[in-house]
């Protein structure tokens, strides 16, 4: 494990197309009739396994469990704040031959601390900054007592980007996930109890956590999802990429170098997290607001069932008027994922 001295950054490795987009926002706002509010700055694309329009990934499951990971090298990058909790942390590290960065809570004081990584969502990636989407979870989770890590995963961040050519059996995001847990547990850093690990994803990071979970069923001692995504890919093509005109281009990348759930029914079940469900060996808890549009609340039913007849100790909350985001149960769904956390984590 490493240590940059304070305000150190590493280099990014892509500066040419980060200044371009720069560029071109600066253009954007300085153009007349232009605003802030309608950027002409592109969202970048990668393959059809990984386009970062949509939250919709392809992941091929059986070629995630025979992975050799070699997440490591994890470095503390820049001390970002230091509270009466705990202090935080963007951090970098090694995945499948990347750097990855992300973010690293500490809670202050004595003792050795169990591990919660997370998984956030999807986002547009020039909208993203290192560790976002979930500020309050990782401040919730790091004052209850745990060292908290979060993943940007590739193409986010400061993380280094994929190329465009489309994978045939594609790792992706999951793949990040993983190497995080490693590199924490490898890094041995003060204050860390990394034999103690809980798993938080929201949205596409519920399904991040489910992937990682029948690849290495070993990686945690329990997972908690928020308002995920389906465990069938072929519900995730349809609702983001299949029954969206403006994702047409999309939709024909995906379809010519996969087919669809109708042509090869085999090939979608191998990336759906809900066949290999037998493979979880920890405890599971969902929570999904009823009012959620984005992710409807029936997908965790769905997978809430299928996990229990895996054999899973699986268990679905549900917060009625809550949408994807929680708001005003957002501190009862906290509470209980401490609580459940502090069961099966902290006094595992």
């Amino acid at each position: 494990m490493l240590v940059r001295p304070l305000g150190a950054r590493r280099t990014p490795a892509l500066v040419l197309p980060v200044v371009l987009v720069l560029l071109g926002a600066l253009v954007a706002l300085l153009l007349p009739g232009s605003s802030p509010a309608r950027s002409s700055v592109l969202v970048p694309t990668y393959g059809a396994h990984n386009d970062v329009s949509t939250p919709f990934n392809v992941v091929h499951l059986p070629t995630l469990a025979q992975t050799r990971f070699d997440g490591g090298d994890l470095v503390l990058e820049r001390l970002t704040s230091r509270g009466l909790g705990h202090e935080r942390h963007e951090i970098s590290y090694r995945s499948a031959g990347r750097r990855v960065t992300g973010v690293l809570l500490r809670p202050v004081g004595p003792g050795r601390f169990p591990v919660i990584a997370i998984a956030h969502g999807w986002s547009r990636p020039d909208r993203y900054a290192v560790g976002g989407q979930l500020e309050r979870e990782q401040a919730y989770l790091a004052d209850a007592g745990y060292v908290v890590v979060q993943t940007d995963y590739r193409n986010y961040g400061g993380s280094d980007r994929e190329g465009g050519r489309t994978v045939r059996r594609p790792r992706g995001y999951p793949e990040d996930l993983v190497n995080l847990v490693r590199a924490v547990r490898q890094a041995r850093l003060p204050g860390v109890d990394a034999s103690r690990v809980g798993l938080l994803g929201r949205s596409m990071g519920g399904g991040v956590v489910l992937n990682a979970l029948t690849a290495v069923p070993g990686l945690a001692d329990a997972a908690v999802l928020s308002s995920p995504l389906s465990s069938s890919m072929a519900d995730n093509f349809r609702r983001f990429v299949g029954r969206v005109p403006q994702n047409a281009e999309l939709r024909d990348r995906v379809v010519a170098a996969y087919g669809t759930p109708a042509s090869r029914p085999a090939f979608w079940r191998d990336i759906s997290a809900r066949s290999r469900f037998d493979r979880i060996r920890v405890p599971v808890r969902i929570h999904h607001g009823l009012a959620d549009t984005v992710c409807p609340p029936r997908w965790s039913r769905r997978t809430t069932r299928a996990l229990r007849a895996a054999g899973v100790d699986a268990r679905l909350t549900t917060y009625p008027g809550e949408g994807h985001r929680f708001s005003d149960s957002w501190m009862r769904s906290m509470h209980r994922m401490r609580v459940f956390f502090d069961r099966t984590v902290r006094d595992a």
